[in-house]
C-alpha cells in the first residue's frame, strides 16, 4: 500500500532552479614542505663516509710545523710556572662544585669576596638568559635565579680566566683574538659537558666540567711559547694560522700534562689530557666523562663551522660508545649553540 502523505514530501522538495550557478571547483592547497633541519647536514657529516682530517700544508708550511714544536716544547721547558701561577680560589671552587651536597652558604663565603666573580655572577643574572625584570643586586637572590652549580661553574670559569691571561702586553697584542677566543671555547665546552652529563646521567657533571675545563690547557701556555719566540724573532713572523693551530695540536697534550703535575690537579684531569685524543678509551679510565667531554668538543667545532671535520672521527667514536641517538645528538647539538651564545655574554672580552 502507498503512503498517503508520499505526496505531500515531493511537493515540499523545491524545484532546481535553473538559474542557480554551480560553485567553482577550489583546487587543493598544495602542501608545504617543511623546511630543511639545520642539524641535517651535520648528521650526514657525523654518520657519512670518512672525510679527510686536516687541510694539507703546503712543504714550506709543514716544514715550519717542524721546526716550531721542538722549539715551543724547548722554550715551554725553559719556562714553566710554578704551583703558585694557579689561582688559590679556583682550586676551593673546583673542590666545592666535587661536593654532592654543596651549600649556598659555602658557595657565597667562598665567592662573595672576589669582586671580579661578584660582577659576572650579578652580569649573568641579570642578563637576557636569566632576566625576569627585576634587577638582582645581591648574590643569594643571583644564586636562587641561576642555581648553585650554575654559579659555580661561572665563578670558576672566572678564577681561572688568569691561565689564558699573558704576563706581556706584547704578547697579548699578537695574539689577541686567540687568546680571548681560547677562553670561550674552553668555557661553552666545559659547560656543554656538564649539562650533558647532568642531562644524560651520563657520568658526573662535576667531573666532566673539570675536563672541559683543563683538556686543552696546554694550548693556552704553548701558545705563550709561540708568541714568545716569534717576538723575539727567534722565527719568520707572521706565523700563518693554520700553522699555529698544528703546532698546538701537536704539543698541547704534553704541555697541559706537564702543568696538570705543577699544580697537583686530581690524578683524573691528567688521564683526560693524555687520552682524550685516543681512539680506543678502556674502560678502566673515566670513560663515561672522556666520552662527554669529546661530544661536547666536538659538537662545538661543529656549531662554529657546520663543515668542519676537525677530529671529527673522535666524535663518532663517542656517539657510538655511548650509543647516541639522533635525537640526543641533536639535542646536544642545540645546547652547544646555547654554549656559545651563552660565554659571549657571560665572558665579554
Amino acid at each position: 500500500m502507498k503512503n498517503p502523505f508520499l505526496w505531500l514530501f515531493r511537493m515540499s522538495r523545491p524545484a532546481a532552479s535553473p538559474h542557480v550557478a554551480h560553485r567553482p571547483v577550489v583546487p587543493p592547497t598544495p602542501a608545504v614542505a617543511p623546511e630543511p633541519d639545520p642539524f641535517d647536514p651535520v648528521w650526514s657529516l657525523l654518520t657519512g663516509p670518512a672525510a679527510a682530517q686536516h687541510a694539507a700544508l703546503t712543504p714550506e708550511e709543514a716544514e715550519q710545523v717542524e721546526a716550531l714544536v721542538p722549539m715551543v716544547l724547548e722554550h715551554f721547558s725553559r719556562n714553566r710556572p710554578d704551583l703558585s701561577t694557579f689561582p688559590a680560589l679556583a682550586v676551593q671552587i673546583l673542590d666545592l662544585l666535587n661536593e654532592p651536597d654543596l651549600e649556598m652558604n659555602r658557595l657565597l663565603r667562598a665567592i662573595s669576596p672576589d669582586p671580579a666573580i661578584v660582577v659576572h655572577v650579578l652580569g649573568a643574572a641579570n642578563s637576557v638568559m636569566y632576566s625576569r625584570g627585576a634587577e638582582i643586586q645581591d648574590m643569594r637572590t643571583a644564586v636562587m635565579r641561576i642555581g648553585l652549580r650554575g654559579v659555580g661553574e661561572i665563578a670558576a670559569g672566572v678564577a681561572t680566566r688568569t691561565l689564558f691571561d699573558v704576563p706581556q702586553r706584547v704578547e697579548y697584542r699578537a695574539f689577541k683574538d686567540r687568546w680571548n677566543q681560547q677562553f670561550l671555547d674552553t668555557m661553552a665546552v666545559a659547560f656543554g659537558a656538564s649539562q650533558f652529563a647532568f642531562e644524560q646521567q651520563v657520568g658526573r657533571a662535576d667531573l666532566a666540567f673539570q675536563a672541559g675545563m683543563f683538556h686543552d690547557i696546554g694550548k693556552s701556555l704553548a701558545l705563550h711559547s709561540v708568541a714568545a719566540i716569534t717576538i723575539s724573532g727567534e722565527v719568520a713572523s707572521p706565523v700563518p694560522d693554520h700553522v699555529i693551530d698544528e703546532v698546538l695540536e701537536r704539543v698541547h697534550v704534553e704541555v697541559g700534562c706537564a702543568l696538570i703535575l705543577i699544580w697537583g690537579l686530581p690524578a683524573h684531569l691528567s688521564d683526560v689530557c693524555l687520552h682524550h685524543h685516543d681512539k680506543d678509551i678502556p674502560k678502566s679510565l673515566d670513560f663515561m666523562n672522556l666520552h662527554s667531554l669529546r661530544l661536547a668538543s666536538g659538537m662545538h667545532r661543529l656549531v662554529l663551522d657546520p663543515t668542519s671535520t676537525e677530529r671529527l672521527d673522535e666524535t663518532r667514536q663517542s656517539l657510538q660508545a655511548l650509543g647516541l641517538s639522533r635525537r640526543a645528538a641533536q639535542r646536544l647539538y642545540h645546547e652547544m649553540e646555547h654554549q656559545v651564545e651563552r660565554v659571549a655574554v657571560l665572558f665579554q672580552v
